[in-house]
C-alpha cells in the first residue's frame, strides 16, 4: 500500500506542476499577444498618419527639403521599430506555445511582464510625436511662428538658496 501511495503522490505532484506550467504558458501567451497588438497599434498610427504629414510638410515648407527628410526618417524608423516589435512578438508565440513544462516560467513571466511595461509606453509615445508634427504644422499653416523664448533668471529673493540657508 506504501508502494501505491508514493506512485499516486508522484503522479499528483507531476499533474499540479504540468497545470501550474500551462497556468504560467497562457499567462505567457497573453503578455506576448497584447506585447503584437501595442506594436501593431503604433505601426498603424504611423501609417496613417505619415502621407498626410509629408504631404502637408511638402506644402508648408517647399524649399527645405531637410526638414522633410528628417519628418520622414523619424516617422519611418517609428514605423520600422515597431513592426519589427510585431513580428518578434509573433515570432515568440510559437515559442510559448510549444514551451515544455519543465521551463522556468517564472523567470519567462518577469521577462515579459517587463517587456508589456516598456512597450505599453509605445502607443502613447507615438501618438504625442504624431499630434506635435500636425500641431506644428497647423501653425505653420496658419502663419504663427512660436515666440522666442529667453531664459530669466530669477531675482535674489525668488531664487532657491538650498535648505540650509540662513533667513534673510
Amino acid at each position: 500500500m506504501d508502494f501505491l501511495s508514493i506512485i499516486l503522490a508522484a503522479l499528483g505532484i507531476h499533474r499540479e506542476r504540468a497545470s501550474k506550467a500551462s497556468d504560467r504558458r497562457i499567462e505567457a501567451y497573453r503578455l506576448v499577444s497584447e506585447v503584437s497588438a501595442e506594436a501593431a497599434q503604433a505601426a498603424n498610427m504611423v501609417a496613417m498618419a505619415m502621407p498626410g504629414i509629408m504631404r502637408r510638410l511638402q506644402a508648408v515648407m517647399p524649399d527645405q527639403p531637410e526638414v522633410q527628410a528628417s519628418c520622414s526618417t523619424t516617422l519611418t524608423t517609428m514605423y520600422t521599430q515597431a513592426k519589427q516589435l510585431h513580428e518578434m512578438a509573433e515570432g515568440y508565440k510559437p515559442m510559448v506555445e510549444n514551451g515544455s513544462n519543465w521551463a522556468d516560467w517564472d523567470l519567462a513571466l518577469r521577462k515579459l511582464h517587463e517587456w508589456r511595461a516598456t512597450i505599453s509606453m509605445l502607443r502613447p509615445q507615438t501618438e504625442t510625436i504624431i499630434r506635435r508634427y500636425e500641431e506644428l504644422l497647423t501653425q505653420a499653416e496658419h502663419g504663427y511662428e512660436a515666440p522666442v523664448q529667453t531664459p530669466q533668471q530669477p531675482s535674489w529673493s525668488q531664487r532657491d538658496r538650498g535648505w540650509d540657508a540662513p533667513p534673510l
